[in-house]
C-alpha cells in the first residue's frame, strides 16, 4: 500500500505557538518514523514571523529536528517581504518562494495539506 505524502502548512504564530511547535514535531517526527512517503513544511503569515523572531527553546529545537530530518521548509516571499523578515528566513535555511503556487503544485503531486 502506497503511503501518503503530508504538506505541513504552518500558518499560526504569536498568538498560539503550541500549533507551531505541534506542526513542526508532526513533520519531523513523520518523516523520522516513515509514516508518510514525504513530508514538505512551508510557513504561511504569522507563522512566517514568528519563525522568523521567536527565542523559544522548544520551538527552535523542533525547528532544527526539522532541518536534521532532511525537510527543507519553505515560506511566502510576498509575506516575507512585506514583514520584513526575508533575510532572517533565508539565514535559518528557508526557501522563499510563491506559497500559492507551491502549495498548488504539491497538491497536484499527491501532498495532502495539514494546517497548524
Amino acid at each position: 500500500m502506497a503511503k501518503a505524502k503530508a504538506l505541513i502548512i504552518i500558518l499560526s504564530g504569536a498568538d498560539n505557538p503550541i500549533k507551531v511547535k505541534l506542526g513542526l514535531n508532526v513533520a519531523w517526527r513523520t518523516k523520522n518514523s516513515g509514516a508518510f512517503e514525504d513530508v514538505k513544511v512551508i510557513f504561511f503569515g504569522p507563522g512566517e514571523d514568528f519563525i522568523a523572531k521567536t527565542d523559544d527553546k522548544d520551538i527552535i529545537e523542533a525547528y532544527n529536528q526539522v532541518l536534521a530530518n532532511n525537510i527543507m521548509p519553505q515560506a511566502c516571499v510576498a509575506v516575507a517581504e512585506g514583514y520584513g523578515i526575508a533575510p532572517i528566513l533565508t539565514d535559518k535555511k528557508i526557501e522563499l518562494v510563491h506559497a500559492g503556487q507551491a502549495i498548488a503544485g504539491f497538491m497536484a503531486e499527491g501532498y495532502q495539506p495539514l494546517t497548524f
